[in-house]
């Protein structure tokens, strides 16, 4: 079983904005000693800011995807977790996507899409770049297919079939 994690440079690579605005407040709070007001509702503002970004580092924290034989297995929540399980043979596609950004931090996000009613999209997200996850999922979709006997006829165009 292949255990991934977002990484923390995936929680890092989304909060970097709120770190400066952070900062920015922080320092007007300090360099604004004689209005009070200012430096109160800007310190406020900033322990909100640095709140929300412990939680979502703690949300990010409790994602956990777990690629075994037969299926997907995605864990999450903080409070009320909440499992899924996604058979290997109804995925039917694969998608790696990155932004410049993720490209940078060596990260990226895997989209698979299956035939699942309750799941026909699953989204791995900050997963390392160097993971090579794609063919390792083929395989296993490829594997349970044959062995469950199961064969996807296509009609992309909706014709009928003569």
């Amino acid at each position: 079983m292949i255990t991934l994690k977002p990484t923390i440079r995936y929680w890092l690579m989304r909060k970097f904005p709120n770190f400066l605005i952070i900062s920015l407040l922080f320092m007007v709070a300090f360099f604004m000693r004689q209005a009070d007001y200012v430096m109160y509702l800007s310190g406020t503002f900033a322990m909100v800011m640095v709140f929300n970004a412990m939680w979502s580092y703690i949300v990010l924290y409790n994602i956990t995807y777990m690629i075994a034989i037969e299926q997907i297995i995605i864990k999450r929540g903080v409070f009320r977790r909440t499992t899924n399980y996604m058979e290997m043979y109804r995925i039917y596609d694969y998608r790696k996507r990155q932004n410049v950004v993720e490209a940078a931090f060596g990260l990226m996000n895997i989209d698979l899409f299956s035939r699942d009613m309750s799941n026909p999209l699953v989204t791995f997200i900050g997963i390392n770049n160097s993971d090579d996850v794609i063919p390792v999922i083929r395989d296993r979709v490829e594997t349970e297919k044959r062995r469950k006997n199961i064969v996807e006829f296509n009609n992309p165009y909706g014709l009928p079939v003569q």
